[in-house]
């Protein structure tokens, strides 16, 4: 079981940390590439707001360029036929500024873009989009426009640093990825934690599955050690074959009997145990259960007893037959654990609040103490362990319980009024 745990614990730890690894890269990638694209929408606009002023007029002060650039982290770099207007920049990028002019304007030459070019085929020659690095892992967007003069040439390059946080967010990739392992480690403690109480009903299946196989093979092993040893007799002494005949055909009944009740659960496990419905008269099944136990109860000196409503009973749908093996059972039960001299009593009554019929059988026996009480319809389960009845195997009450529950019933023990045990049985009217 401890195997199935874990297999099952990393099945669940392994796929829903691969879910949140991919959700996390996901979001990640979706996040870097809004910031790049929200970075790349501002210096487009930034960028046609320059060089539209700078096609429309020839007026750049010193601290227009200083107040543009401090705003945004630009590099502005103009030039007339190839002179440098005199602006040495209003910040210091990581990356020398003259090292990214420069890098930006071989860039841009290979596109065919010059800045102390004048434009041939048109009055205006501008750059695409362009990306340059810098000497300490910074990245920027530039682009590069050359404007006819006259008989010269004026140029812009505007430069843009990318923002760190763009950056920043990249390189926090790695600690996702760590705190993703930690997610997992966590992922793993629950799942264990979910599985084991998941496979607990199951756990509890299998040991009763194992404890059922258990008892009936010590119950089966007694009569077959008896038939096993009557052969050894008749084979030693034949002579004594007369005598032992009827204590085999008892020990055959008794595993009869064994065989069928452990098939009858087997088939109510198996949901194939079959209900015959049809509408039961109680007060008929009754008494006809009355009389004709009442003979078996005299037989021991236990008198049976029944009391009924003075208002007929509600029928009930259900298989008479199985309801009439149902109260046998409780029947017997009581009649087995009554001393001589003393009652049984079987009694009935109507719930019209709940519209249920609710049926008692009560002993005068020794009763049952409370700590067995929740286990006596666990299948081989005996109060005495140590008494050596041999007519019953400890599956009577177990039957009666799925019987009851096929009739979409209920049965439950407490103690008796006088002593000894009552076992109630609810029906609804209908079942």
């Amino acid at each position: 079981m401890n195997t199935l745990r874990r297999r099952l614990a990393g099945l669940y730890t392994i796929t829903a940390g691969t879910i949140l690894l991919l959700v996390m890269a996901a979001f990640c990638l979706f996040s870097l590439r809004e910031a790049e694209h929200s970075q790349l929408e501002q210096f487009q606009l930034i960028w046609s707001s320059l060089s539209s002023r700078f096609q429309s007029s020839t007026m750049f002060t010193h601290g227009f360029l200083a107040r543009t650039e401090a705003d945004y982290n630009l590099i502005i770099h103009i030039r007339e036929n190839g002179i440098p207007f005199r602006f040495q920049g209003s910040w210091t990028p990581a990356t020398d500024r003259d090292t990214l002019i420069r890098r930006a304007m071989d860039t841009a030459g290979d596109q065919g873009v010059y800045m102390d070019v004048a434009p041939i085929s048109s009055t205006v020659n501008m750059s695409s989009l362009i990306t340059i690095s810098g000497d300490h892992s910074d990245r920027y967007y530039a682009k590069i426009l050359s404007l006819a003069a006259g008989k010269g040439v004026r140029s812009i390059c505007v430069i843009s640093r990318i923002p760190p946080v763009i950056q920043s967010l990249g390189g926090t990739i790695p600690y996702v990825c760590v705190l993703s392992v930690l997610g997992i480690g966590g992922l793993w403690l629950m799942s264990w934690y979910f599985v084991g109480w998941s496979l607990k009903p199951v756990e509890e299946s299998r040991k009763k599955q194992a404890g059922f196989i258990a008892a009936a093979s010590h119950e089966l092993r007694s009569p077959l050690a008896v038939l096993k040893s009557a052969a050894h007799a008749m084979n030693a002494s034949p002579s004594d074959t007369d005598a032992l005949l009827p204590l085999i055909d008892q020990e055959c009944s008794r595993m009869s009997r064994l065989v069928d009740d452990m098939l009858l659960l087997a088939s109510s496990d198996a949901e194939t145990w079959s209900v015959h419905r049809e509408e039961v008269d109680m007060d008929t099944l009754l008494i006809d259960l009355f009389e004709f136990f009442c003979p078996v109860c005299k037989e021991k000196g236990v008198s049976l007893g029944l009391e009924l409503p003075e208002e007929p009973l509600p029928v009930i749908s259900g298989d008479p037959q199985r309801l009439r093996q149902l109260l046998m059972i409780l029947l017997d039960n009581a009649k087995n654990y009554t001393p001589a001299g003393r009652s049984v009593t079987m009694s009935a009554a109507t719930d019209h609040k709940n519209k249920a019929l609710i049926l008692a059988v009560t002993d005068q026996g020794c009763g049952i103490p409370d700590e067995h009480k929740p286990y006596i319809f666990d299948r081989f389960y005996r109060a005495d362990s140590a008494r050596a009845d041999k007519e019953h195997f400890g599956l009577g009450l177990s039957i009666a319980k799925e019987l009851a529950r096929l009739h979409h019933g209920t049965i439950s023990v407490k103690d008796g009024v006088h002593g000894g045990t009552c076992f109630v049985v609810t029906l609804p009217w209908s079942a």
